[in-house]
């Protein structure tokens, strides 16, 4: 199941008088800001996701903006998504607004399955908002089942129940509509002699495996309805590494300024490396240049970090050395070479590991922010809380 125009639809659902006007839900709302969302109707006047604010309202004065609201769409997804998992056991987030039902068991043939899509989408229009809309596809295999939600159409269901039904269905697509299969892998396949979906379900296996490896094997399999996945737990779900960053809508080269919105940045990092109890031996930052070109530099620890501090250390002594040489507009701060959190205590006390914890508590309890560091003061406005749809952190 793929939600259509999510977060504009959660939006025009809670707010009546966004329906059927042209929305744009942005990451903020200054010049430069982008859209990460679009109604339909914003979507016909061309305000797509990826625009720029200044963008749109060039392309409809009209459109309405708004900024997101994570924790809005987090609550309609837990309401989705648990919707979803009172029909099976075998479920996977697969993003904030798209997921996956494994119905081996619990439906007897494909009419049934179909019957129960119909069910799941009458519950969210019932239960959660008549304006949500959801495609979601049919099938044997996971790939496919991703591929018919992708080709559905809004608020429409496609079965594809056997390999009769392929045929037709990728006749007339591009390779780009494969699930994985971006522009540059498109020219490796066009390298090859590749150029239409039936090219690559006829391609030799072993001509396809030598050029490019295992993807070109497993996307055989996937066109061919050979199921070679499944659907993953939360755990095999969790990212290997945990960053956050931030297009800034002042572009500037005041250190100050930056170190501000990257130690904000680096307590956002810690506090989801708490929540899930894991230590990282490695801290990387990033920032961009506008027009082009930007600093990257990561460090492998030999002692693992976990408060915001041992986090932003590392990435500040970079910032404070570093010649900027153009105005900076984005910043980025993570952590990687995650491992579980060991019960093992520091020879010395250190009272900074129990503060962070404290603090996380607090916060959880009574609201994001009730309680920071002073280096937060007065960044309520800076990297603000904001949702991807490719993290299932929510």
């Amino acid at each position: 199941m793929d939600m259509n125009s999510y977060f504009a639809s959660v939006e025009q659902q809670a707010n009546p008088f966004f329906r059927n006007k042209p929305l744009g839900v942005c990451a903020y709302l200054s010049p430069n800001g982008c859209i990460i969302a679009s109604s339909v109707e914003a979507k016909k006047v061309g305000v797509k996701t990826g625009c720029r604010v200044y963008q749109a309202v060039k392309l409809c004065p009209q459109v309405i903006l708004v900024e997101n609201d994570p924790n809005k769409y987090r609550s309609v997804t837990q309401k989705l998504f648990g919707i979803m998992k009172s029909y099976s056991d075998s479920f996977e987030p697969y993003s904030i607004d798209e997921a996956f039902l494994d119905l081996t068991g619990w439906c007897r043939d494909f009419k049934q399955a179909e019957y129960l899509a119909e069910k799941i989408r009458g519950r969210v229009k019932a239960e959660i908002g008549s304006w949500l809309r959801c495609s979601i596809g049919l099938s044997f295999t996971k790939f496919l089942a991703k591929f018919a939600s992708d080709t559905a159409g809004v608020d429409s269901t496609l079965m594809l129940p056997d390999q009769a039904s392929l045929e037709p269905v990728f006749r007339g697509r591009q390779l780009t509509d494969l699930w994985g299969v971006n522009r540059r892998f498109k020219k490796h396949l066009n390298a090859l002699g590749i150029r239409t979906i039936a090219d690559l379900r006829v391609f030799p296996v072993q001509n396809l495996f030598s050029a490019l490896g295992k993807p070109g094997y497993w996307l055989y399999c996937h066109v061919n309805g050979l199921e070679i996945d499944h659907l993953r737990s939360l755990e095999e779900l969790k990212s290997k590494s945990i960053g956050h960053s931030y297009c800034l809508p002042r572009w500037t080269v005041d250190k100050k300024y930056l170190s501000a919105v990257l130690f904000k940045l680096a307590s956002k990092v810690g506090v989801r490396l708490r929540e899930r109890k894991q230590l990282a031996y490695g801290v990387y930052v990033h920032w961009s240049y506008i027009g082009q070109g930007g600093l990257s530099k990561s460090f492998k620890l030999k002692k693992p970090v976990y408060t915001t501090d041992d986090i932003f250390r590392p990435a500040q002594q970079v910032l404070s050395r570093a010649e900027l040489s153009h105005k900076v507009t984005m910043l980025a701060i993570g952590v990687f070479n995650l491992c579980p959190m060991f019960k093992q205590p520091e020879l010395f006390f250190r009272p900074d590991l129990n503060l962070s914890e404290a603090m996380d508590q607090i916060n959880g309890r009574y609201g994001s922010q009730m309680i920071y560091r002073g280096l937060l003061w007065k960044t309520e406005n800076l990297a603000k809380d904001r949702i991807g749809f490719r993290k299932i952190d929510f």
